[in-house]
């Protein structure tokens, strides 16, 4: 006996929108990390002995962190591609499903 169940097609549209404005939210973060973090290498001190370091470690944490909100972005993209193409691929059987009850 086959089990019978219904997909809920608007709440596949509800999760594909909310993950389009998660991404879009993400733009914001995502610039403030490229450009709203920067230190000039000046500001550790130039007769500071560690001043090299300590500004190359600010530099690797901002690549870092860059590289993780990009990761996060393409992330969501693809689970909201994939998730779209679920929607479809579900709308698609229940049509071919109507229309063959139907003759």
């Amino acid at each position: 006996m086959s089990e019978r169940f219904k997909v809920d097609l608007d709440e596949l549209d509800s999760v594909v929108r909310q993950l389009r404005h998660l991404r879009a939210d993400m733009d914001e973060p995502s610039q403030k990390v490229k450009y709203s973090t920067t230190i000039p290498k000046s500001a550790f001190g130039e007769n500071f002995l560690e001043a090299t370091d300590l500004a190359g470690a600010h530099d690797d944490m901002q690549t870092y962190m860059s590289d993780v909100i990009n990761a996060l972005q393409d992330l969501i993209h693809k689970f909201g591609e994939k998730t779209e193409a679920s929607r479809g691929a579900y709308e698609d059987q229940e049509h071919h499903t109507k229309n063959s009850m139907n003759g």
